[in-house]
């Protein structure tokens, strides 16, 4: 990969975040913790979106 306008770095940055192992957020960022706030977000009149992501290098 050819390193243009810094993707390398962006994707390796990305990579190496550390943190808690989150997989579910909400619309707004925050991450799902527990089963109540699942059941919340799921019993919601909004429509729920599953969106698959892998950010690698």
């Amino acid at each position: 990969m050819h390193e243009k306008d810094l993707v390398c770095h962006t994707c390796y940055t990305l990579g190496a975040y550390r943190g808690p192992s989150l997989y579910l957020y909400t619309e707004v960022g925050d991450a799902i913790r527990n089963r109540e706030h699942l059941e919340h977000v799921l019993a919601a009149d909004e429509q729920t979106w599953i969106i698959p992501t892998d950010v690698h290098y």
